[in-house]
């Protein structure tokens, strides 16, 4: 399907990564490097990969599920902060060289032990979907350090697990006539494959084939958050109250998925594309809604997603009205739904302040890693449902996103950004 060529390298000319300034930058990216300074030492070590430094590729410790997802995640969260130049050397204990070292050593070990290049290897299955599109993203970020043999990996796993994805069918939570399909949320589903698909758009658009990527990825984009309201699709996975259900039952996990669309965001804006509106389709009645559900006018709590049990449960559990418990949601899921409001300029249209609520989770999301540094992996080893290990990768989300909407702003009219303190002129330049 695709070869090596296809790959279309980052000018990063255009896209010149530099440190970026600002309130919430700057501690996302304190958090991020307590979070890098913690992977590069007690988990490397936990990991048992310090006693495999010769050997050319890390075992991983297991192809599965987990183990995998914090490899990817781990070595996205790394080279993001080295290659964006917000790093600490000082903070993390490491010199400059060792993070690339290590972040390479995961990123080259995950290809290779993938099942595109290795029997009985990991992957070709749904449940490792976003491990799959985050191991790409970083594979692109950091292209012209892989050699062939990695680059010629990187390509077989697209090849495999983009095949497989486009053949999909796109799915619905309700039929058309409003009866229900059963099991997983299919925003979800959805979101996880046109993520993947657009990616290989951008990666590849040089190709003929990657328009075939970029109109299922628009179609399956538009179908995540396609409401009852509209009736313009085949089915469609936002109910008239424009929360998005789980199981049966409104899901506050599920309804922040909008802030998925980040991802989008930050693929588009490398690649100097237009986003997909269906990305951002509905975003504004979907998050409108959701607050609506979660705070009164005084601003309290409805209860519709109150937090219980939060003593054990630092992710957060949620109760609903009923009593029923169901579903779970961390701060750091609606945290990168609040950054992707402010950066679509939702906050200005709907009585919401976006950047207020991000800065409430940031201090929620603080207390927690003050406390206990491990946070991101211990939630999944203790609630197999909480993806505690994305919670970083997310926040790292949050910080590109935050730097490529300012890059786009300060070229379009030297754009002084609320989060940041620092003045762009042409003076600074």
């Amino acid at each position: 399907m695709f070869v090596l060529d296809d790959i279309k390298k980052i000018e990063w000319i255009q896209v010149e990564p530099e440190p970026l300034g600002g309130d919430l930058a700057e501690d996302l990216g304190k958090i991020i490097n307590k979070f890098v300074k913690f992977g590069l030492n007690d988990w490397w070590k936990y990991k048992g990969f310090n006693k495999e430094s010769k050997s050319e590729y890390l075992s991983l410790k297991g192809p599965f599920d987990r183990t995998v997802r914090q490899c990817v995640y781990m070595a996205k969260t790394i080279a993001a902060a080295v290659k964006f130049k917000f790093y600490d050397e000082k903070e993390v204990g490491h010199k400059l060289y060792v993070a690339r070292d290590r972040y390479m050593k995961l990123i080259r070990s995950c290809l290779y032990h993938h099942i595109a290049n290795s029997t009985d290897g990991w992957g070709g299955c749904s449940e490792h979907l976003s491990a799959v599109t985050e191991l790409l993203f970083v594979c692109w970020l950091v292209w012209d350090k892989l050699n062939l043999r990695d680059k010629e990996y990187a390509v077989n796993l697209l090849n495999l697990e983009g095949e497989r994805v486009i053949n999909q069918t796109i799915e619905y939570n309700y039929n058309s006539d409003g009866t229900r399909n059963d099991g997983e949320c299919k925003t979800i589903v959805n979101m996880e494959n046109a993520n993947l698909l657009y990616l290989i758009s951008v990666m590849t658009e040089s190709d003929k084939t990657a328009q075939g990527f970029r109109e299922k990825a628009i179609l399956t984009y538009r179908a995540c958050f396609a409401s009852k309201n509209h009736g313009d699709m085949a089915g469609y996975n936002v109910d008239e109250d424009m929360l998005i259900h789980r199981f049966d039952t409104r899901s506050p996990f599920a309804t922040s998925y909008i802030g998925v669309g980040i991802k989008a965001f930050i693929f588009s804006k490398i690649a100097e594309q237009d986003l997909p509106s269906g990305a951002c389709r509905n975003f504004e009645d979907i998050y409108k809604a959701f607050y609506g559900y979660e705070i009164q006018s005084d601003g309290k709590r409805n209860g519709l997603f109150t937090v219980y049990d939060k003593k054990n449960r630092p992710c957060g559990g949620i109760l609903y009205p009923d009593g029923i418990r169901g579903g779970r949601v961390n701060e750091s899921a609606l945290y990168v739904m609040d950054i992707f409001a402010y950066i679509l300029g939702a906050g200005q249209t709907i009585d919401i302040s976006s950047r207020e609520w991000a800065k409430a989770r940031m201090k929620l999301i603080e207390k927690t890693f003050k406390h206990n540094e491990k946070f991101t992996f211990q939630g999944c080893n203790q609630y197999r449902n909480v993806h505690g290990e994305a919670v970083c990768s997310e926040l790292t989300d949050c910080y590109l996103a935050l730097f490529l909407h300012l890059v786009a702003k300060k070229a379009e009219n030297n754009f002084v950004d609320k989060f940041s303190r620092e003045e762009y002129s042409e003076n600074n330049e």
